[in-house]
């Protein structure tokens, strides 16, 4: 996968709870995938900027690609909203006699629900 392509750690790939913010290892994962399906020989450039630290390279990669992951985050995001609320529903449809923990999972997709939409709305701000 991208992430062990890249060296990343998965408590990497995060998205604040507080504010939206999408950490800058999720936006080189969605770029690599984008890379890869575009051209292999730019994917591996930017697999070494990642890998070595490059700032600069990686920096202008973003640039250049970033109405293109732009539009696969955003993508990303409102398909996890569509999921967590599908989920939500399926779980609240459950006897809570037999199903004690909905509560909880239905806290967790609530939380889910909170940072995607302020993670939408910011990536909406983007262009």
């Amino acid at each position: 996968s991208q992430i062990n392509e890249l060296g990343y750690e998965f408590n990497q790939l995060l998205f604040q709870t507080d504010t939206g913010e999408v950490y800058p290892a999720v936006w080189d994962i969605f770029l690599l995938k984008i890379l890869q399906d575009y051209d292999a020989d730019l994917a591996s450039q930017f697999t070494m900027a990642c890998q070595n630290n490059d700032e600069a390279t990686k920096e202008t990669f973003h640039n250049n690609y970033f109405a293109y992951t732009l539009e696969a985050l955003r993508e990303h995001v409102y398909s996890i909203l569509n999921d967590v609320d599908e989920m939500t529903m399926v779980a609240q449809s459950y006897d809570l006699e037999t199903h004690p923990r909905v509560p909880v999972i239905v806290a967790h997709n609530d939380l889910v629900r909170s940072t995607f939409s302020m993670t939408a709305s910011l990536l909406d701000s983007m262009g």
